[in-house]
């Protein structure tokens, strides 16, 4: 603002000489320069005053920030936690339905295996019983044809109607009964 060379200043103090005169130019002096001493405290406590301001609507800006920053990154966590959570939940339905489906065809293979299993059981005791049926009429056949006749002619008969080969024996009731009549 104002620019006090060296000349200037001497300019100035011969001046100061001449109004105030010898005595009273040092009182003078040191009176000013406690004032411009003063002021000089005054403006700097003025802009460390200021600095301190400046620094605290920075120190609140960034406390703001930082706060924004928390509470973003807060519900950034809590929306990672809900889509995994999600996603846990999808995962545990498609676990319990994989489990219901492979428990379902392991029915269904179960039942499968079962029913063939079932069926041929059943089909072989239906020829069992088919089979046991046939021989108890045989034998009824050759036990009456062999009280009506006699043993060995009997057996040629139940064999030959039979279709079976001539060297099965007779069968055991025939052949007490041919010794009672014979006896």
């Amino acid at each position: 603002m104002f620019e006090l060379s060296f000349g200037k200043m001497m300019i100035i103090a011969v001046v100061a000489l001449i109004v105030l005169g010898p005595e009273k130019l040092p009182r003078v002096a040191r009176t000013l320069g406690h004032l411009l001493g003063r002021a000089r405290s005054y403006a700097n406590q003025v802009k460390q005053d200021i600095d301190r301001e400046m620094q605290m609507e920075e120190l609140r800006k960034l406390q703001q920030q930082a706060q924004e920053a928390a509470r973003s990154f807060e519900s950034a966590v809590n929306d990672a936690g809900r889509s995994v959570e999600a996603e846990a939940a999808k995962l545990q339905s498609g676990v319990s339905q994989s489990a219901a489906d492979v428990e379902a065809v392991v029915a269904s293979a179960e039942h499968s295996i079962a029913a063939p299993v079932t069926n041929a059981a059943s089909s072989v005791q239906d020829e069992l019983k088919a089979l046991e049926t046939s021989i108890a009429e045989q034998a009824q056949q050759a036990n009456a044809a062999v009280s009506g006749s006699h043993p060995a002619v009997a057996h040629e008969q139940t064999s030959a109607s039979n279709g079976a080969d001539a060297a099965v024996p007779p069968p055991p009731a025939a052949a007490p009964v041919a010794k009672t009549a014979a006896a």
